[in-house]
Formats: structure tokens, C-alpha cells, sequence
């Protein structure tokens, strides 16, 4: 592709001598509904679509004044991660179709993978909006606002202590390095001042973490093992073994060495600077039997907190069915969409389910196997509003993961550049001016109001379809406007039966 370099053409000045030089109000492309505009090669493209007839960039003055090389200056911007210079988006063009071009451009100019942030922005042909709630009203009568609805609930119900919480709503993964050291402070002030549940995520745990937030906190062991040790195990509120997440089933997981800092590196056991990588499999769980042995080692050395797994969502039946014979006692069920620091984009966009799908087929399979009042089920991945959590729980979850509505409430405006290390919200970044941008009692006071409303608003949603409990929300309280979404899900369609 011909080219010019950036820095070519800042250094076009545009003064007055050059816009007379200048031969784009005389071309036959000349997008006369933006008329006034010249001098594109130094001030960018035309704020109008270019309708290409004939150039003569290669014509002008400028052109060999500054030796340029391209043509069609009026409707070429630099564009992607390999700043190439190409035709800028149409105004009613494609997002999508647009980005898919920037992408190619920028793997082929680069020779590597298309690194991407937060979760996937495919649209489904259904999702959790297509389902509704149903009104009691005679046959079952609502409950009125001043009438308790339950919204605590115990993770591991059978184990020797289980984890017992205020709401159904926790944190999920969000490991440090991923997310700023004060992201992590307010998520773990947040959990301990609402009594929820928060994970530690991969990267490890934090001092101020363990000497104030134990209790509630999930230590996820991931494949990498990063900062994980006994003495944290011991003091876990409950330990999940991570395989994978839904932003990237079945692959490892990738933190940009531009991120790791002299305290990520120490957590992570690496050279300050060096990229983190885990695995995509745990080199000591290679069958049944191998983890088995983990969950009953676990189990052990945390003098029986709660023991379960995380897998991203795929064979939901047959590794459901290993995990139980492993005797977990919870399982976290990540769906498609769920969001991410940085993974490539082809795995995010084109890997794994839904978690509208995977629920109910595990709880289906918790059911039929007799165990499902002893394992209980965690949904996550593209959950947003207390409707998307409440739904979940229709569908046979007991508790929820949040992490993007989390990050949201906490200060994130979904800039989707985690992978860089430059968020100007302060949440993804370690940039020490960046990270300023959170106030630590500020945005502890922002998550607990987002939570807290949250978890009203389920208890709401609750007594609207006539029960006192967040527990007893079931597939009979919803109804899918959609046909294939019935069928998949399980729930009845909008005519109230079966399909």
C-alpha cells in the first residue's frame, strides 16, 4: 500500500500561501455540500462523504512540494492500531462491516492477532431482553412494597462454612493488573461495607485485601497460579478454580507488558515489564481424577470453605457433570460477552454461549442428578441491569457475576482501550496521574448505591410475580418473546406454553 507517514503530513502547514496552492476546490470529487473545506493532506478528511470521480492530488502543488505519494486526501484518515491511512468510515456506513476493514489493515500491517477490550459487541439474533417477567395478579397475588423479600443467600450450602452473603449480586474477576490497585481497594471496600461476595480474580491478592476483606472474598486459582499461596487459600471466604471466562474460553489469558509494574510484576512472580501469560489449561488437572484430588485438596487446606470452578461456557453438560463427580460446590458459568482487559478478537467475538443458554441446561443437568439444593449455580458474562440479574436467577442461577456494570459505576465510560494502559478513567491503567481520576470514598459510595438499588430492584421484580424470596425465582415467573430463545432456554413462549 502507498503511504505517506504521519509525520509527512503534520508537517504541511496550513497557512494561507498553502490553501491557495491548493487544487482540491477545483477536483471533480470536491464534496461541494462541505464547501469552504481545502488542504486535506494537512487537515484531514472532509466531514462529508466523498463520492470518488477523478483525483488530482498528484496534480497540485503541495503534492510535490512536500513529496506525498497517495491520492484522495479528502476522504483518507489514519485509522487503527497501525495508523493506516485509508478511506475514513461513510456516514451511514456499518460500524461493524467499517471495523472488520480496520482490522484486516492492521493484522496485515502488523503481523499479529487484533487485540481487543471489554467484551464482544456481536449482536445475537436474541438475548435476555427477549425474555419478560410475569406479572402476578389473581391466581397469584404481588406482594406489597413493604413486604420482606429475602435477598441473602449462602454459596456452598453444604460445605463446612459456607459462604454467606447479603445479595445475589458479586463481583466477579477482575484481577490487578487488569484493573488499577485503587479499582481493586474500592471493589474489596464495597464487598466488605455491603457484605457481597467480590472475586480476586488471577493476578492475586492485595494486603489490604487480606486483612480486611477475607471473609468475602472468592481466591480464584487460575492456571497461571499468580500470587496465590497457602496462607491465602487458608484465609479464603471460598476458592474458585478458574479454567476459563467468556470473553476467551479455552484460551489463555494475556496481560501487555506495558501494564506490569514493579508490584504487578512482584505479585505475578515476573520481571517488571515482562507480559503475564497463563495457560490455557492447569498443568496438574488433566482428568477427572486429577481434580478431584484438587477440590479435595482445597478443601482441605481451607478447613472447608466453599470449593468450585469457572469455566467459560461450551460442553455445559459434560463438564457440569465432571465438576459435580469432583464434588465442587459451586459452579460459575460465564456466557459470550463477557468482558475482558485484553484477549484477540477473534476468539472474543467467535467463541463459546450465551449464559441465557448455558443456565438453564446446567440447572436442568444439577436437577436430574439429584444435586442441585447442594451445588449452586453463579451466572456471568454481559450482565448489566438489575432486569439481565433478576432473569438469571429465573433461569436457575443463585447468585450473579458483575464486572462491566461494576467498572461502570466505579468510574468507566467504556473508552474499550484496557489493553493500553492509557485509561482516562483510571480504572485500567497504572499510570499514576490516570489512576487519580478515582476517588477511592467516592466510588466505594457509587458501587454500593449501584448494588444496593440493584438488589432492591430484584427483591422488587420478586414480589411483582407474588414471592418472598430471591431464591424462589424460577423459569415459571418468565416468558420469551422470542421463539428460538424458548426453545433454547426452556421457558415458555409468549402464549404460555412450552415449545
Amino acid at each position: 500500500m502507498v503511504q505517506d507517514s504521519e509525520e509527512k503530513l503534520i508537517n504541511i502547514k496550513n497557512t494561507p500561501e498553502n490553501r491557495d496552492k491548493c487544487h482540491c476546490k477545483v477536483c471533480p470529487s470536491y464534496p461541494y455540500k462541505c464547501s469552504g473545506e481545502s488542504l486535506y493532506c494537512s487537515k484531514g478528511p472532509s466531514k462529508c462523504d466523498i463520492d470518488p470521480e477523478v483525483c488530482i492530488c498528484n496534480t497540485c502543488p503541495i503534492f510535490f512540494e512536500y513529496k506525498l505519494k497517495g491520492i484522495y486526501f479528502c476522504n483518507k484518515d489514519m485509522v487503527g492500531e497501525s495508523r493506516s491511512f485509508m478511506r475514513k468510515k461513510k456516514i451511514n456506513e456499518n460500524d461493524s462491516i467499517y471495523q472488520t476493514i480496520v482490522d484486516i489493515k492492521d493484522s496485515s500491517a502488523m503481523d499479529k492477532s487484533v487485540i481487543g477490550s471489554m467484551g464482544s459487541l456481536k449482536e445475537l439474533p436474541f438475548s435476555l431482553e427477549d425474555l419478560f417477567f410475569v406479572p402476578a395478579q389473581v391466581k397469584h397475588i404481588p406482594l406489597n412494597l413493604e413486604d420482606h423479600v429475602n435477598t441473602e443467600i449462602s454459596i456452598g450450602v453444604e460445605a463446612t462454612k459456607p459462604l454467606k452473603i447479603k445479595s445475589p449480586i458479586m463481583i466477579s474477576g477482575l484481577s490487578f493488573g487488569a484493573v488499577s490497585r485503587i479499582t481493586r481497594l474500592v471493589i474489596s471496600g464495597t464487598a466488605s461495607k455491603l457484605k457481597i461476595g467480590f472475586n480476586s480474580g488471577e493476578g492475586g491478592v492485595l494486603t489490604e485485601e487480606i486483612e480486611d476483606s477475607m471473609g468475602n472474598i472468592i481466591v480464584q486459582y487460575s492456571t497461571g497460579r499468580f500470587g496465590v499461596d497457602e496462607k491465602i487459600l487458608k484465609n479464603a471466604g471460598a476458592i474458585e478454580i478458574r479454567f476459563g471466562q467468556g470473553a476467551y474460553p479455552g484460551k489463555g489469558s494475556y496481560l501487555p507488558a506495558e501494564k506490569i509494574t514493579a508490584e504487578i510484576a512482584e505479585k505475578r512472580g515476573l520481571e517488571k515489564g515482562e507480559a503475564s501469560y497463563s495457560p490455557a489449561h492447569h498443568p496438574d488437572i488433566l482428568n477427572p481424577d486429577d481434580l478431584k484430588n484438587k477440590v479435595s485438596w482445597l478443601k482441605k487446606i481451607s478447613s472447608g470453605v466453599p470449593v468450585g470452578a469457572k469455566i467459560g461456557c461450551g460442553n455445559v453438560e459434560e463438564d457440569v457433570k465432571i465438576l459435580v463427580e469432583s464434588r465442587v460446590d459451586f459452579i460459575a458459568l460465564d456466557g459470550f460477552g463477557g468482558g475482558t482487559g485484553a484477549t484477540d478478537k477473534y476468539v472474543r467475538d467467535n467463541v463459546g454461549i450465551p449464559i441465557f443458554i448455558a443456565i438453564p441446561r446446567a440447572f436442568k443437568l444439577l436437577k436430574d442428578l439429584g444435586v442441585k439444593k447442594s451445588v449452586s449455580l453463579i451466572a456471568g458474562g454481559r450482565l448489566l441491569s438489575s432486569a439481565d440479574f433478576a432473569k438469571c436467577l429465573a433461569l436457575g442461577a443463585d447468585a450473579v457475576y458483575i464486572g462491566t456494570a461494576a467498572l461502570i459505576a466505579i468510574n468507566c465510560e467504556q473508552y474499550r482501550i484496557c489493553n493500553t494502559g492509557r485509561c482516562p478513567t483510571g480504572i485500567t491503567t497504572q499510570n499514576p496521574q490516570l489512576i487519580k481520576q478515582v476517588d477511592h470514598e467516592e466510588s466505594v459510595k457509587k458501587l454500593s448505591n449501584f448494588i444496593g438499588i440493584s438488589t432492591k430492584e430484584i427483591a422488587n421484580l420478586t414480589r411483582i410475580v407474588g414471592k418472598n424470596d430471591v431464591s424462589k425465582l424460577d423459569k415459571e415467573d418468565i416468558v420469551s418473546i422470542n421463539r428460538d430463545l424458548a426453545r433454547a432456554s426452556g421457558v415458555k413462549w409468549v402464549n404460555g406454553e412450552y415449545l
